[in-house]
């Protein structure tokens, strides 16, 4: 059924067993789960199902970050960021779960095989095989101390349309669009969550109540949301210990060097070019195993490689790429005209060809790293001064990106590019001057995690192993 919060009246209540907050691939996932069951669910999504300015506006905040996109790294619609995202797939190494000795705030409560049935159940969702195979070890970049690992690519992209219909059709679960959550209250004791406080756009205020609440607004707004719901603790939900909000953590995109590559490995095409799998495409990235970055004390990052054509040093190109991405600087455009006439359609025609063709020519690779984050409690979303147009504290968010993290990519590549020479390639070009021309390719992932960690004691963590808050009985939180 789908009901749109504009029309609620005025302080109505609506009432389920479970109520869901956020309808992104977390919450659709979760609401699917219980369709044709014999609990009722509510359904509360802040948009509707095409993008409003009105309620993507709502993501807007302050940062202490250099122009950090917080309003655009987000989608307050039906579906969520999966109305957004490439589609990229990829399971968690098991080094990820263990405590390190060297890495402050590491480990998890449990390992990787907890959660293999539950891989294979997320697997279904997006439209995944279950037999999802490496490339032999033949590969260059599947050889120890190298593994691969393969991004598999959702289908669909957009769980939104996926699940449209079956929402709006379920008979036990109730679709509620343009319901914005204002705050989670408590009851008397501040032990469970006794009623949510809605608005719909209209500036109707409404109440939902529920035996079961879960949290599922991604990593910014659902502890946004905590730190809200301030009317028992000031300090805001399952916010104790101060850890609300801290250790946000992100994925830095940042170009490690280019390699001169003959060409002859077949298998470089599988790490360059999207393959059929299934109903869907597979590539490979590869990076240090988890001995050998647990042996050198190395944060995780993993390359996706891209073919290269030294065409790309010129200055015409250079110039022509800078004005393709809209950060061209006054003179880029002579540039391209002081070089050969030829030289950018030569370039043209070669990436295309290299695009469409996974067996045309090349000679260079281009590495980009997938970096992992430290945990760093610095690093946090707190409550901002600024009021959003419902009247309520927009997001702040704190990241700043350590020493330790430059220090470990930089290490990492060290360690990789004397590995290929070992093994017979030539080394990884990587110093400053031969990166500097490629730093457009640096990026932000928009990946928003661990701001309501998990941990079995409240003291480090906001969430047990089940996803359950610390000192609340019926709120769960589902997002990364």
């Amino acid at each position: 059924m789908l009901i749109n919060a504009n029309t609620i009246k005025q302080q109505e209540t609506l009432t389920a067993d479970i109520c869901i907050i956020g309808a992104g691939a977390a919450g659709l996932t979760l609401a699917q789960e219980f369709d044709t069951s014999s609990f009722s669910v509510l359904l509360l999504e802040s948009g509707s199902f095409s993008s409003n300015s009105v309620t993507q506006s709502l993501n807007e905040g302050t940062t202490d970050a250099e122009s950090y996109p917080l309003m655009n790294s987000r989608a307050r619609s039906f579906g969520g960021s999966t109305t957004l995202w490439s589609g990229v797939c990829i399971p968690l190494d098991s080094g990820d779960f263990e405590q390190k000795p060297w890495l402050a705030y590491s480990g998890w409560p449990f390992d990787k095989s907890h959660l293999s049935p539950y891989y294979q159940r997320a697997q279904r969702i997006f439209g995944l095989p279950e037999d999802i195979r490496a490339p032999s070890k033949t590969s260059p970049f599947h050889q120890s101390p190298f593994e691969t690992k393969v991004m598999t690519y959702s289908n669909p992209l957009d769980l939104g349309r996926k699940y449209k219909q079956q929402m709006i059709k379920s008979r036990n679960i109730t679709l509620v669009i343009n319901a914005n959550v204002s705050q989670l209250i408590p009851d008397i004791e501040g032990e469970y969550i006794e009623y949510l406080k809605v608005q719909g756009l209209a500036g109707n205020k409404f109440v939902v109540k529920s035996r079961t609440f879960i949290l599922a607004t991604g990593g910014i707004e659902n502890a946004r949301l905590l730190l809200a719901s301030n009317s028992h603790y000031p300090e805001g939900l399952g916010n104790h210990h101060d850890v609300v909000g801290r250790f946000f953590m992100e994925h830095y995109f940042k170009v490690m060097g280019v390699m001169p590559f003959k060409q002859g490995h077949q298998e470089t095409i599988f790490f360059t070019h999207p393959s059929p799998l299934g109903k869907t495409y597979a590539q490979g990235t590869f990076g240090l195993t988890d001995e050998v970055r647990h042996q050198q004390d190395l944060l995780n990052v993993h390359l996706r490689i891209c073919r290269y054509n030294l065409l790309e040093d010129r200055q015409a190109v250079i110039a022509a790429k800078k004005l393709q991405m809209g950060i061209s600087s006054k003179g880029d455009f002579s540039l391209i005209w002081q070089d050969h006439p030829s030289v950018v359609l030569r370039y043209v025609l070669w990436h295309f060809w290299n695009k469409v063709n996974p067996y045309a020519y090349f000679d260079h690779l281009r590495f980009l790293g997938c970096v992992e984050q430290e945990p760093d409690p610095n690093n946090r979303v707190t409550l901002s001064s600024k009021l959003d147009c419902l009247g309520q504290p927009q997001a702040n968010l704190t990241l700043r990106f350590s020493e330790q993290m430059w220090n470990s990519v930089h290490r990492s590549v060290e360690y990789i590019s004397k590995t290929f020479v070992e093994c017979g390639f030539e080394p990884v070009q990587y110093d400053r001057d031969r990166r500097k021309h490629l730093d457009s390719y640096n990026k932000i992932g928009l990946h928003h995690m661990g701001t309501t960690r998990m941990h079995p004691n409240p003291r480090y963590g906001v969430v047990d192993a089940n996803c359950k808050v610390h000192n609340l009985a019926n709120l769960y939180i589902a997002g990364s």
